[in-house]
């Protein structure tokens, strides 16, 4: 059994080979739901990426706002992403951010929540360090879809390993609404698997329609605003 530090690193230990097995497909149709997300004016504010990874995510987002800074809970990762996308960058844990309340306009975070051990917690810092009428967007797998991810690690089909801790969308959303959040706009993509012959041709059709198709779909995201009125809470 692995221990606990080294599950959380286990994306650094896979390293290059994870970008390999990686779908660029379903990183563009998170990029997609990302990017619909952000403010108007989000070239003259601040940002946080929350779990930057390998930095696909990173890629799209670092022209779209004025500073862009990267962690992740790999120091080698968010390294390499700062250095490559000359950046701010930090090792972090999603659970517990080291920067202060109310720090960054907005805050992203793509396919990193369920990897920790405790994503309600993630989520509450992730509110934490976002100032008051700012903006979140988190994207996240599904739970509806797990019973899936179960049986590709019992058939062993699955690739990779690492903390799954998966969220239902509505069980996502209502959080964030009781700290201290407006949800704005909830989305999705992929109706059913894009290693589906021809799925890559049928899916993005579903996707257009992802407001009412999320809660049925393997990825969903929920972009929120922060409200003033009163302080967000930690569980």
């Amino acid at each position: 059994m692995k221990s606990k530090r080294k599950t959380e690193l286990y994306f650094e230990e896979i390293g290059e080979q994870f970008d390999q097995w990686m779908s660029m497909y379903d990183v563009r149709q998170r990029i997609k739901l990302i990017m619909k997300s952000l403010p108007p004016n989000s070239k003259d504010m601040s940002c946080l990426e929350v779990g930057c990874g390998s930095g696909k995510i990173s890629e799209s987002v670092v022209s779209m706002v004025k500073n862009l800074t990267v962690v992740d809970i790999s120091e080698k990762l968010a390294k390499g992403v700062g250095k490559s996308l000359q950046v701010a960058w930090g090792e972090e844990d999603a659970c517990h951010l080291s920067m202060a309340n109310n720090s960054f306009d907005i805050v992203i975070s793509s396919e990193c929540i369920e990897h920790t051990p405790n994503p309600r917690r993630a989520l509450s810092e992730m509110v934490r360090v976002l100032k008051p009428n700012g903006t979140l967007v988190v994207t996240s797998p599904n739970k509806m879809w797990y019973p899936v991810l179960w049986l590709s690690m019992v058939l062993k089909i699955r690739r990779f390993e690492g903390n799954e801790n998966w969220l239902f969308p509505w069980s996502a959303a209502k959080f964030l609404k009781k700290h201290n959040m407006q949800v704005i706009r909830c989305g999705g993509c992929h109706l059913f698997p894009w290693q589906i012959p021809l799925a890559k041709k049928i899916l993005p059709l579903f996707d257009r329609c992802d407001k009412v198709l999320y809660p049925f779909m393997i990825n969903y995201g929920i972009c929120g605003r922060k409200l003033e009125s009163q302080q967000s809470t930690t569980e």
